[in-house]
């Protein structure tokens, strides 16, 4: 039983064939030596596999089974960028996989002793970690575990991927029957860890998490214990590299939390060569998303018990109101940029007689854009019906806009120019695009505009969650994915509230989504909108 130093870890049947000459590492589901083969003559890496603790037998023996029978699967894999196996032995219950001898670092190690490593050399690194890849998963085989501690650079500079211990044929499942996750959690798919499918997209997620950390000094997740690593992993977009520099797209591609929108291997094998030759390629564009227009809403407004003499009675008659909300319906709530907007007339009876209230009576009153090719709406008018007073904030069209919006005035129904308030703050500039938030001032709309210091781009960040652009609030238009961002009255409501966190996610707070640059685009114009928070370029903010 005895192999020098090692004690009786390793038994005669071993001991017979191998002697150990160094201990490699132990961690994870392995624990391997260097080893001399006495029978070829050569040097091995001798792996045993190491269970948790705590196991049902039943599955102990599956894992032992599974084991041996990937490794062989493996066995069948011939590629230079991959370790070699040589043999499975079957030993006391346990399997010791014996494989190729690589004599370097691992990227773990380069990483921990040296620092983070440049874009490039990281690319070049990517280029064999992805071919392993692609061989294994040509032969239907998933790693499961890819990391840095996983890639040895060895010293005549080949790249290799070992420790395909975890490999799973396509289909597998990434946790055992008792919840016990396989794997390193700071490099795991975000659908392992969901205990969801895993597919060859989830090891190329792991590649990008691993390419991440060799760029960055840190994985994209790493939290204080694994459990809080898995939450952020299911619920939390990955920080934003700050080093990437030329891997920056492939970054993005790969990270992508749904691993249907995440890039395949032939396009993250051309970003990864335009960053190793030291230019930074054009990550495809996800497809469009629909864009959801919030629909007005009637609301009948009931009569006071006793109404006063003093003020003037205001009444729509049904038909009208139907009418009205019916135009108002059909048509977008926030007009995109470059529409052709058309200023309501004053309306006879409107502006006398009739009181106008806002819960914030410093905000104007929002504006409704008026879509080319249509009539202005006009404002009704008010006849003298005893009985019912109405307190409401009259909404008109807006004034035809210049090129720029940000120098747009707004004029009311009573013909007045109105003046926006005193701008406070600064920019707010998306970390893709280089464009700024701005706020159209003729509609209220909050688009998108190439960085230039206007009144229209001074953001105020509030303690009590308000973003604040010229005395009127950021809120949005819509609860779905693709809703529009506006302006409108700060009346402490979460459709009003945001959170610009450490992550540089702007997130709206009521629909706990992210404010969104639509498809990434840097023109100028682009209507903001709030997404589910996918961690992209275009959703990272500065201010």
């Amino acid at each position: 039983m005895a192999n020098g130093r090692y004690g009786s870890v390793v038994s005669e049947v071993i001991a017979e064939r191998y002697r150990l000459v160094e201990a490699l590492g132990e961690g994870g589901m392995g624990r391997v030596w260097q080893a001399r083969d006495e029978l070829l003559g050569r040097d091995v890496a001798l792996k045993e596999l190491v269970l948790p603790r705590g196991l049902p037998e039943a599955e102990i023996r599956d894992l032992r089974e599974r084991a041996i029978r990937e490794a062989r699967a493996i066995a069948r894999v011939s590629h230079p960028h991959v370790v070699r196996i040589y043999d499975v032995i079957h030993d006391g219950g346990s399997p010791w996989i014996v494989m190729e001898l690589v004599i370097g670092r691992s990227l773990f190690e380069a990483v921990r002793d040296d620092g983070a490593m440049p874009p490039e050399r990281v690319a070049g690194i990517g280029l064999d970690i992805l071919a392993a890849l692609r061989a294994a998963h040509r032969a239907g085989v998933l790693h499961r575990d890819v990391k840095p501690a996983n890639v040895l650079l060895s010293d005549d500079g080949r790249v290799v991927l070992t420790d395909f211990g975890l490999a799973a044929t396509t289909g597998d499942s990434g946790m055992t029957s008792t919840g016990i996750v396989l794997g390193s959690p700071s490099y795991l798919a975000p659908e392992r860890a969901l205990d969801e499918e895993i597919t060859a997209a989830s090891d190329l997620w792991s590649l990008g998490a691993t390419l991440y950390a060799a760029v960055e000094g840190r994985p994209p997740y790493d939290k204080s214990s694994p459990m809080a690593t898995l939450a952020a992993l299911a619920t939390q977009p990955p920080r934003p590299p700050e080093q990437a520099g030329v891997m920056q797209p492939v970054l993005a591609g790969l990270l992508r939390k749904e691993p249907a929108e995440r890039i395949g291997a032939d396009e993250a094998e051309e970003l990864l060569r335009a960053a190793a030759g030291g230019v930074a390629g054009v990550l495809t564009p996800l497809p469009a998303k629909p864009t959801v227009v919030k629909q007005v809403e009637t609301v009948e407004v009931p009569a006071p018990r006793k109404p006063s003499r003093n003020r003037v009675a205001w009444w729509v008659g049904s038909a009208a109101v139907l009418l009205l909300a019916a135009v108002i319906a059909g048509r977008p709530v926030l007009s995109d940029a470059g529409a052709e907007e058309v200023a309501a007339p004053p309306s006879a009876g409107v502006g006398a007689g009739v009181e106008q209230q806002s819960s914030d009576p410093g905000s104007p009153a929002p504006s409704v854009p008026v879509p080319s090719g249509s009539a202005p709406l006009s404002a009704p008018s008010a006849t003298n019906a005893p009985g019912v007073t109405a307190t409401t904030a009259l909404a008109v069209a807006p004034t035809a806009t210049t090129a720029n919006p940000a120098t747009t005035t707004t004029t009311t129904a009573a013909g007045a120019a109105e003046q926006p308030a005193a701008a406070v703050g600064s920019p707010v500039q998306n970390m893709q695009t280089g464009t700024c938030l701005q706020m159209d001032t003729g509609s209220g709309a909050i688009i998108m505009w190439t960085c230039n210091g206007t009144d229209a781009q001074k953001f105020d960040v509030r303690s009590d969650g308000s973003l604040r652009v010229m005395g009127r609030c950021v809120r949005i238009l819509g609860n779905g994915n693709g809703g529009r961002v506006g302006t409108g009255a700060c009346d402490g409501s979460t459709a009003a509230q945001w959170d610009l966190n450490s992550s540089f996610d702007l997130v709206n707070l009521e629909v706990v989504k992210c404010a969104d640059v639509p498809d990434g685009s840097s023109a100028d114009g682009v209507a903001l909108q709030v997404w589910e928070c996918s961690g992209t370029g275009n959703q990272k903010w500065r201010h």
